[in-house]
């Protein structure tokens, strides 16, 4: 990636979860310090930050969404992100809510394929089974068999803005043709990306991007997703 590309950055913060954006945005400042960055903030507030700019990170206000019950936003994720979709940036990325972006190496990302991060619970000191929380509808769109392949987190992607566009309405297709069965992946929109990146693995690349153990964080593993528990926010 040319020092001259700009990054979009999907942010999306509503109801409790505003209180979370200024130290993510103070973060940013850690991810490609030398590209031009624009922030696409999707929120239920936030106005105070609109035309924000601090060194190359701006903020951009996107069209007011309201704070809808659980899990309506983290469904509608994708769509939220093809609403504001801008072909002027040569690549986009999506960032959850709870990241915090440290200091890293650049050399990370795959620039051609569709970047994401394995589950950020693998810890070998700490139990967590994973599969027992799946359990797809065999009848969703989402559907895959589990332990068949390396699950993976909607928190992060990352990737050239023509193929997160696609993604984006592939995953859109599938949510639509559940609902009007009245389907709901368990894990919303997480569990179409799953299905995605297994459909398309040769646009794909996964690696430990993210972490919930602040110890395991290194030059490679750099989003620390913070427990929202702290911040008194339950959802």
């Amino acid at each position: 990636m040319k020092d001259t590309d700009k990054l979009a950055i999907f942010y999306i913060a509503t109801g409790p979860y505003k209180i979370l954006f200024s130290e993510f945005l103070e973060s940013l400042q850690n991810f490609y310090p030398n590209n031009p960055k624009t922030v696409k903030l999707i929120s239920d507030g936030l106005e105070e930050y609109d035309q924000y700019e601090k060194g190359l990170v701006k903020v951009e206000l996107c069209p007011r969404i309201n704070h809808y019950p659980w899990p309506i936003i983290a469904l509608y994720k994708m769509w939220h992100i093809l609403e504001n979709i801008d072909d002027s940036y040569e690549y986009s990325c999506y960032f959850n809510g709870n990241a915090v972006i440290h200091p890293h190496k650049e050399e990370l990302f795959i620039f051609h394929k569709l970047n994401v991060s394995y589950h950020s619970f693998d810890n070998d000191q700490v139990s967590y089974d994973l599969w027992s929380k799946i359990h797809l509808n065999p009848y969703s769109s989402a559907y895959l068999e589990n332990k068949t392949y390396s699950y993976i987190q909607s928190g992060f992607f990352f990737g050239k803005t023509s193929l997160i566009k696609q993604m984006c309405k592939d995953v859109l297709k599938m949510i639509e043709y559940d609902t009007s069965r009245c389907i709901f992946a368990v894990w919303h929109d997480e569990s179409y990306l799953n299905k995605w990146c297994v459909e398309h693995h040769e646009l794909v690349h996964s690696d430990h991007y993210m972490t919930v153990y602040p110890d395991l964080l290194s030059d490679t593993r750099f989003i620390f997703l913070r427990d929202k528990r702290d911040y008194s926010i339950q959802k």
